[in-house]
This record gives structure tokens, sequence and C-alpha cells, in this order.
């Protein structure tokens, strides 16, 4: 009976004890499906090396050509109405013309000029095409809204508004610049730029120059409306040191009262003084406009050129409230230098010329003499002292304050160079070389 259920036991798990064998490989099966994977991985691979190298050279840099922003360039209008020396050559012998006699009028056209008697409509008139040079010139101006968070005095907090007036510069294609007084931005949440056709627009701070107290904003150009842009202008820029001297007529606009939008006529009384900034020497323009000492603005030629930058912190304490700029010929690197984020070489110093008579009652040597030195400063901690002489930067030789302007504008940020002084020891000069590494 045991023998027949054992039986019965292992014919029921027999199937367990049964030899499972492989199933053969298909092995031309394999090799075909592994070209087919080999085929798809490197089909694969073309493709996305061609679509790689399709967007990086050619898609994405037409869009970048597309996004290229352009250098922004001041140009200078250059022309006067004196006679050249070339213009005076003359090439070929030509034939005097005859020309008949006609008589000589002089006489009555004198009389007729004596005869006329300006009227008061004559006085206006001239201002009338000034106003219109104004109101053209007015097109490349923006007011500038500064919004600051400030406390009073009961410790209460409150938004500050401040505003000022702004010179649309110039586009690199994808922002607008403005230059404006960079006092009104301190402590800024926000920045509003309100353009003549009343759009607004926020603004950020692209850069800032502490010493002139200028400071240049950008404004997206996909925010301004085509309205906008048709409306506004670019200004023309005269050469204030070719083209302005004393008696010229001015016309400050912007802001020269200080109170909104204002319109001043005038003329130039000066165009000669020197303001000695640190590593660049500038010219102010002043006016017989009076106006406020928070004034901020422009000034125009007759021509509607821009000749300066309004800025009055320059003026002698007994003319605070005459108009004074700066010219914009010496602004004019400044600018470009700020809207395309170029940093110069810095040292810090003031220098001026040394005059003839410095030099022979004084025994001062010629050379960049050093008015002032900034603290801290790259000059300063290379061992320059107010009063040195510099008479040599590197290899080239440094005769007045435009030589040190020239040869600091080929340094770099970073560069050593071996600036050679004639420092004063009693009543004689000596000789002595430092290596100074410039600054930022």
């Amino acid at each position: 009976m045991n023998e027949q259920h054992n039986s019965y036991e292992n014919n029921d798990y027999n199937f367990l004890r049964e030899k499972i064998n492989e199933r053969p490989i298909n092995k031309r099966k394999v090799l075909k499906q592994s070209l087919l994977t080999i085929t798809l991985a490197v089909t694969f691979a073309l493709v996305a090396c061609f679509v790689f190298f399709f967007f990086e050279k050619g898609a994405l840099k037409s869009f970048n050509k597309e996004q290229e922003t352009k250098k922004i360039e001041l140009k200078l209008q250059e022309t006067t109405d004196e006679i050249l020396p070339e213009d005076m050559m003359i090439e070929d012998i030509v034939e005097p013309e005859i020309i008949a006699e006609h008589p000589d009028n002089t006489e009555i056209i004198e009389e007729v000029i004596a005869s006329y008697e300006p009227d008061i409509d004559d006085y206006q008139g001239i201002y009338n095409k000034m106003n219109t040079l104004a109101t053209e010139a007015s097109k490349s101006m923006v007011t500038v809204t500064v919004v600051s968070d400030k406390t009073s005095w009961l410790n209460s907090p409150y938004e500050n508004i401040t505003k000022t007036k702004g010179l649309i510069i110039e586009d690199n294609q994808t922002d607008l610049f403005i230059l404006c007084d960079a006092g009104a931005l301190s402590n800024s949440n926000e920045i509003i730029v309100s353009f003549l056709n009343t759009q607004e627009c926020p603004a950020t701070i692209k850069a800032i120059d502490s010493y002139t107290n200028l400071a240049v904003l950008s404004v997206p150009l996909d925010s301004l409306h085509d309205t906008t842009k048709s409306a506004i202008t670019y200004p023309s820029l005269a050469n204030s040191k070719l083209l302005c001297k004393p008696g010229d007529i001015v016309i400050a606009i912007g802001d020269p009262l200080g109170y909104g939008t204002s319109l001043g006529y005038g003329i130039l009384t000066s165009t000669g003084t020197e303001i000695n900034g640190i590593d660049h020497n500038y010219s102010l323009l002043t006016t017989d406009i009076y106006g406020s000492e928070k004034a901020n603005g422009i000034l125009i030629n007759k021509n509607g050129k821009v000749i300066g930058i309004i800025n009055q912190s320059f003026n002698p304490s007994d003319q605070k409230s005459l108009i004074s700029a700066i010219g914009i010929t010496e602004l004019s690197e400044l600018i470009e230098n700020l809207c395309n984020d170029v940093t110069s070489a810095h040292m810090g110093v003031s220098v001026t010329d040394v005059t003839s008579v410095a030099k022979r009652y004084y025994n001062i040597p010629m050379g960049a003499y050093i008015v002032d030195i900034e603290m801290d400063s790259a000059a300063m901690k290379g061992g320059l002292h107010k009063g040195d002489v510099i008479t040599a930067i590197n290899d080239a030789v440094i005769s007045s304050a435009l030589d040190y302007e020239v040869e600091l504008k080929e340094c770099k940020p970073e560069d050593e160079i071996t600036v050679s002084i004639m420092r004063q020891n009693g009543e004689t000069y000596i000789d002595m070389d430092l290596k100074v590494t410039l600054s930022d």
C-alpha cells in the first residue's frame, strides 16, 4: 500500500524533475537586431549633431546677430565758418571775368536801413524763433521721476518723489540711453521716464560717474510705443571747444529754474574756465541766464545743437544762481564709456598745466602739476603727493595736463605703470620713478 502511495506521489511530482532545455539562440536574428540598434544610434547621433550645428552656427547666430548691440559713438559738429588754408589754394589760374559796372547804391541802402524803425514785433519775432529752436530740441528731453523711501522726523515712513530732466543720448538697438543728474537717483526704489507724448516707462541705472554727478539710465526699446519712437529725436551735438565763444546766444532748456519744465535765454559769458577733475579736466561754460542752484538740463546754441550739460556745482559762491554747464566735448568720451560699459583706468589725481609764469618765477618744471589727489587712490598708494609734477608715464613724455589724459587713456585697469615725477626738495626738484598699479 505504501509502495502504491509512493508511486502516486512520485508520479504527481515528476514534472518538477523535468529538465528545462534553453531555447536555441537565433544568431541571425540577434545580429540583425544589433545592427538595427547600432544604425539607429548612429542616425540619432548624426541628427543631433546636425541640429546642434544648425542652431549653434546658424539659427542662434542669426538670432544673436539680430540682438547684437551696437557701440554708442557720439558725433560732434566740427564745422566752422573759418576759411581753411587748403581752401585758399588756387589750382588753376582763371582769367578774371569782366563784370559790368553797376551804380554804387551803398548810400541808398544805408539811408533805407537808417530810416527803418524796429518795433516790439521784431523783438518778439527773435524770441519766437528761439522758442521754436527750444521746442525742437526738447523732443530729445524726458522727465525722470524717482520714487524713494524716506522717514519723517516722527519716524513715519513715506514715499519721496523727485523729478529731474534727462537727455536722450542714443540707442544700441535694444535699449534707449538717457543722461541725467545722478544726485536725484540716490536711494531710488523706482525710476520712471516720461516722454513728451506722455508715455511712461520704467528705467534702470546703467552707470554713474561720481565726479561729474552724471548717470546713464536705460529703457528697453521694446517697451516704447511706435508713436513714442516717432516723437523722440536724438540730439545734435556741437563741438563746445571749437564752436563756442563769449557773446554767443544760448538757450537753457530742461529745468533751468528748478521747478519743472522751464526755459532761459542769454549769452555765453565765458568758455575757458577749467575744472580740474580726477584724471580728467573739463571746460565750464558760464552764462548770464538767471536760474536755480538746483537747475538741470542742457544748453543749446542758436543752431539748436547741444553744447553743454547744466551743472551748478562748480559755480563760484557769488554766482550760484547763474546757469553754467560742462562742455559736451569734454563729456563725450565719458558718456560713451558709461553707455558702452567701458571701464577706464583710474589713477586718482587732478592735474593742471605748469604756466610759463610758474616756471619762470618758481622754477617749477614742465609737466602735469598735481593740484589734488584722491584718498586711497592708486596714485596715493603708489606714493604720489600733491605738488608733484608728472613728467613721464612709462616712456611717454608728459608736458601738460592733456598729455597726462591722453597717456592714461592708453592704459587699462590693473596695469602697473612707471610714473616719473619731479618732487620739490627745498629750493630744487629731484627726479623720482614710482610704480603705480591702476585701478578701475
